[in-house]
């Protein structure tokens, strides 16, 4: 598939962003606004570890071709027969200088088309079917299976060990306890606790949210594990 490589080498060039571009493909398999787009994942679980912003995740998306921009002709998100995207038909529009209310200094909560999409709609965005394709294989069961095959024996222990304490919470104490004289952790080198923690958070095995939690993405490792 053209540019395949391209579209998956931008989202694991940098871990950090992984999560977060993987997100972004999500949000947008089926078309939808790109505002409505960004201002959802700017208050998911998949930015908690990029310092990036949605617009410029979908920036990067867009420039390796696994998001799509589809442009929207009229000012208001509507084709040429003042239908919005969805079908429905758009409100009509009244110029401020023709005597009418100016419908940019208008509070959208006052506004009873205000569940329409963000107008105006400069352009909507859409996963392309390489993007699907790279979100299918770093689908995070998987991309955990392949960062376990990659590891020393035992280190599958180590991890749904933690993926079990997680579960129903745990502090970073909590896990560095539950490993405490774990054979992972000096064979065949050194390591601690943390480096269990940091992988599991970079496949969505876990997340914070004032307590390490075990994803449902996680379950599914864990049964990789079983």
């Amino acid at each position: 598939m053209e540019n395949y490589e391209a579209v998956r080498k931008a989202l694991l060039a940098n871990r950090a962003n992984t999560l977060a571009l993987l997100g972004c493909l999500r949000e947008t398999l089926e078309e939808r606004p790109f505002r409505e787009a960004e201002e959802t994942l700017a208050g998911s679980r998949a930015m908690a570890l990029t310092t990036q912003t949605p617009h410029a995740l979908y920036a990067m998306l867009l420039k390796c071709g696994a998001v799509e921009s589809i442009e929207v002709p009229e000012e208001l998100g509507g084709d040429a027969n003042g239908s919005l995207s969805d079908g429905t038909k758009a409100p009509e529009v009244v110029d401020a200088a023709d005597g009418g209310e100016d419908v940019g200094a208008r509070d959208p909560l006052d506004d009873p088309c205000s569940d329409l999409p963000d107008q105006p709609v400069d352009y909507l965005l859409r996963t392309t079917e390489i993007g699907r394709a790279v979100l299918d294989e770093l689908e995070p069961a998987k991309r955990f299976s392949e960062l376990l095959a990659a590891e020393p024996d035992g280190y599958g222990d180590a991890y749904d060990r933690v993926l079990a304490l997680c579960e129903t919470g745990a502090s970073k104490a909590d896990i560095e306890e539950a490993l405490a004289g774990h054979a992972a952790l000096s064979f065949p080198k050194q390591i601690y606790p943390g480096y269990f923690i940091s992988k599991l958070e970079t496949v969505d095995g876990i997340s914070w949210d004032g307590t390490w939690r075990t994803t449902e993405a996680g379950r599914r490792m864990r049964a990789l594990l079983a």
